[in-house]
């Protein structure tokens, strides 16, 4: 009985422990939290922001592919396809080095290939170095277009000779379904015996797989 009594006084003194304890166990449960809250906010002000990667450098040859509605990505095209074809005409000393716009304004208007007109320039001119004179005067026409024995196509300038001759290939040509140079070439040079569509389709080629350096 003596047994008894003793536990049940122990009972009784715990619980009015109790009341005490729980406040100050809240308390510092209460505290650690908020520590721990602070220390997270703290940490994450204090991190780095990592900025957004830089773009990329400039590669003409990985220009964007056109999509279509979006006026800012054929703007891109646009550019990249004349930069390609400045740089490639530079790179060979080219008088046409300026007139990549030309070139692709043009191709873009009659829906032909941009490099077909500068791939036959390099074929017909060495890109507008061996045009034929009129009376001692520049003809600027890099293309052999209306030339026969004495007669002499003249242009204004280079920028009206890539119309004029963009024009041509398109009515001509393309308009018909025509669009092989080794076709075009019975028409526009029938005396060629191959070479002149040979040559036409190895500057497409190094137009078109030309990349300006980054």
């Amino acid at each position: 009985m003596e047994r008894i009594t003793t536990l049940a006084g122990a009972d009784k003194s715990e619980r009015s422990f109790l009341p005490i304890a729980a406040p100050i166990a809240w308390f510092f449960a209460s505290s650690v939290i908020s520590i721990f809250v602070a220390a997270a906010a703290l940490a994450t002000t204090l991190a780095p922001i990592n900025p957004p990667p830089p773009k990329s450098g400039y590669t003409v040859y990985a220009s964007k592919p056109l999509v279509l509605g979006s006026a800012t990505d054929v703007l891109e095209q646009i550019d990249a396809r004349a930069e390609r074809l400045d740089q490639f005409f530079n790179k060979h000393g080219c008088p046409l080095a300026d007139k990549g716009g030309a070139f692709v304004k043009y191709a873009d208007e009659n829906g032909i290939p941009y490099w077909l007109v500068a791939a036959i320039a390099f074929q017909e001119s060495s890109c507008g170095k061996q045009t034929p004179e009129l009376n001692g005067k520049e003809s600027y026409n890099a293309w052999g277009w209306g030339v026969y024995g004495d007669q002499i196509k003249t242009f204004d300038g280079w920028d009206h000779g890539i119309k004029v001759v963009s024009e041509y290939m398109e009515e001509r040509f393309f308009s018909e379904g025509i669009t092989d140079p080794c076709t075009i070439m019975k028409t526009y040079t029938p005396p060629s015996n191959g070479s002149w569509c040979e040559g036409v389709k190895f500057f497409q080629s190094e137009i078109e797989s030309y990349s300006t350096p980054v």
